[in-house]
């Protein structure tokens, strides 16, 4: 496994730094993003750009807060949909050596339906953990071990909607099998978002001060890490084909 991943890392980052500038502008959605998660942030936090109702929260929202956060939900979900197609048809382009193709563009839209589909799912998912965990007596841990969990079979649902043009269910079942069949990959994956973002937060913590070193992360977070961890996911999801590797 280790040399596997060895092996998908190098690709990954070689196609990072030779396409920097192109994922760098398709990343900025992501930004977008971020801003827009910043201005309605009133009764929600902030997780990878996307905004997520606080359970302790709901009492205290009106129509009005409801309405502004189920819109800026949707407009948030869908530029990071769209940003997620975009980068994993650039990396299906080059690790296949074809031609972004019109029926590919064309299908760039229904592709982030169903990306958004799954994010969807995925926060009501969370919600329902949320609620399930409100007060049991180690929620502290419970609820991060579950989410976790949760995560470690969905998150490659994203490439398997671009790379094998997979609906919303069977892009789930493709993620879950890839995560049963190559679980240390998965984890390799995961450890590396959580060793990239500490490294950011770090540097950004030494050389600026509260709360800038903050907006910086995101910034860094939004343009660099992302993108890169969006190009070594598809990377590695494509490593089930042999004649792709």
């Amino acid at each position: 496994m280790i040399n596997e991943y060895k092996r998908v890392f190098g690709y990954s980052l070689d196609f990072y730094l030779k396409k920097v500038a192109m994922l760098a502008f398709f990343a900025i959605p992501f930004v977008i993003a971020v801003i827009i998660a910043l201005l309605v942030s009133n009764q929600t936090y902030l997780a990878s750009g996307a905004p997520f109702l606080r359970t302790e929260s709901l009492s205290e929202l009106s129509i009005t807060d409801i309405i502004v956060a189920v819109a800026a939900y949707v407009i948030i979900m869908f530029i990071i949909s769209s940003t997620i197609v975009n980068i994993n048809i650039i990396v299906r382009s080059r690790r296949t050596l074809t031609d972004t193709t019109t029926e590919m563009i064309n299908a760039m839209k229904s592709h982030a339906i169903r990306i958004f589909y799954i994010s969807t799912l995925a926060v009501l998912i969370m919600f329902i953990i949320q609620l399930v965990t409100y007060d049991l007596p180690f929620r502290t841990w419970i609820y991060p071990i579950l989410m976790l969990v949760f995560f470690f079979f969905i998150s490659f649902s994203f490439p398997a909607v671009v790379i094998d043009n997979a609906s919303t269910g069977s892009a789930l079942e493709y993620s879950v099998r890839f995560a049963l069949s190559k679980p240390l990959m998965v984890i390799a994956w995961m450890l590396t978002g959580v060793i990239l973002l500490l490294v950011v937060m770090i540097i950004a913590y030494l050389l600026f001060p509260s709360p800038y070193w903050q907006y910086l992360v995101m910034l860094l977070n939004s343009i660099i890490i992302l993108p890169f961890l969006l190009v070594l996911q598809t990377q590695m999801y494509m490593e089930k084909y042999p004649l792709a590797r």
